[in-house]
């Protein structure tokens, strides 16, 4: 039995698919021509395996403690002459734990996250808030460079 329980601990770590894609789109009108900018955003889920199965009539201390984090691309088209990408990325958007085999849990977890589509959408919207300085900047240097 103890064999079983370090073997889960060794696992460690487990990534397991995105639970949810989001999109978003922006348009600013700019002297350098129109910014047209995609947001594409993917929610990762990372599991880890903690405690130990109890022995015969002892509670068992297993774990599964669980974090989504939010990844977003980025893709802007300045006008017809520029196009840029960038990556944005924000880490534990929500997390918590679940007793037993992370194994066990995979879609209960990703039920939870799917729950909270609402957190994950206002968090990439703050991620593209934070962006829009960067665009502009990327749309003023092609100003520069045309004028």
């Amino acid at each position: 039995m103890k064999k079983l329980a370090v073997a889960g601990l060794v696992v460690g770590v487990c990534l397991s698919s995105p639970a949810a894609a989001l999109e978003h789109e922006v348009v600013i009108d700019h002297p350098a021509g129109t910014i047209a900018a995609d947001y594409e955003g993917a929610v990762q889920i990372k599991t880890r395996q903690v405690g130990a199965v109890g022995p015969g009539g002892r509670p068992s201390t297993l774990q599964c403690q669980w974090s989504a984090s939010l990844s977003v691309e980025r893709t802007a088209k300045v006008g017809d002459v520029l196009q840029t990408r960038r990556s944005m990325s924000r880490a534990n958007v929500a997390s918590g734990s679940k007793p037993g085999w992370c194994d066990t849990h995979t879609k209960a977890i990703d039920a939870l996250v799917d729950a909270r589509r609402d957190t994950f959408r206002t968090a990439m919207l703050e991620l593209v808030e934070q962006d829009r300085g960067a665009i502009l900047a990327e749309a003023e240097s092609v100003r520069s460079r045309e004028g």
